[in-house]
Order: structure tokens, then sequence, then C-alpha cells
């Protein structure tokens, strides 16, 4: 890879407060005001870590798509579950927002362009890995949720013994 650029620039305050009225838009005030409530309680140094967290969590990505790994590698489920981890900087990133965001990283302008400074094909890449990141957690709650019925169906059966 060539030279390493940052993904996640700051907005100015224009761009910020419309990003907010977008997001409160699609999320709800009371969600949106709580990242927003979460993100101020930062201090600048703090925030400062969090974007270089970020930043470093998509590059690995463009570093690990430039490797040949495919969504599913080791490799790349360890860097999602630290991208994961990361949003909750801001919000509790369900499956749903999760999915959202691998399809924006890929459909919206801004991120587009955002990701492309990292590499051309990185935005592409996110959507791939990301999707299949979280078929595969979807599969693993089915499961878990499909284990958790038997075993009450068991405790239920061996109560009317």
């Amino acid at each position: 890879m060539a030279k390493k650029k940052r993904a996640l620039k700051p907005h100015s305050d224009k761009q910020q407060k419309q990003y907010e009225r977008e997001a409160r838009l699609t999320y709800g005030p009371a969600e949106v005001n709580e990242s927003i409530g979460r993100w101020n309680s930062y201090g600048k140094a703090r925030q400062d870590e969090i974007m270089d967290e970020g930043n470093q969590i998509y590059t690995d990505l463009a570093e690990a798509m430039q490797a040949g790994k495919r969504a599913g590698d080791r490799e790349v489920k360890e860097i999602l579950d630290r991208w994961q981890q990361h949003l909750r900087h801001f919000y509790e990133p369900g499956l749903d927002r999760l999915r959202g965001l691998g399809q924006l990283y890929n459909s919206s302008p801004e991120f587009i362009a955002n990701f492309q400074n990292i590499h051309a094909d990185l935005p592409a890449y996110l959507e791939q890995v990301i999707e299949a990141y979280v078929d595969e957690l979807e599969t693993a709650e089915l499961e878990r949720m499909l284990a958790e019925d038997e075993a009450m169906e068991q405790r239920r059966s061996n109560l009317s013994l």
C-alpha cells in the first residue's frame, strides 16, 4: 500500500450538523442525542484516540484486502470484531445497523471518497466482508436461540415425566 491516509476526517461544524439532522430523521432523536452525548463525554485526547483506532481498523482491512484475505478468514473476522467494538464508542451496533453500514460504505459518496483515500477498492471490500460477517453473526444468534428453545423443551419434557 502506498502512503497511509486517514479515512475518518473531522467534519466541519456545518457538515456535522447536517449529518446529525439526517441521522435524527433516520434513527430518531433519542438515539442520535445519546450518541452525541456519548461522543461529547470524551475529552479531546480520547476523541483523537478513538479516531486513530478507527483509522487503524480500516487500514488493517485494506491491508487484509491487499493480502487476498476474504470474508470469513480468521484475520478479517478479528478485524471486524474490533470494528464492531469500536462502534460502541458511538452507539450499540445491532446486526441490522452493521449490515446497513457495510452497504452505506459502498453507496454513500462521502464514505466512498473517505475509504478510497486508503484504497480505491476498499468500499466494495468493506461491503462484502461486513455482509458475510453479519450473516455469520446472525447464524450464530439463531443457533443459540434454537439451542435455548431445545433446552427449554427438554426441561419441560423432564418435568412431565
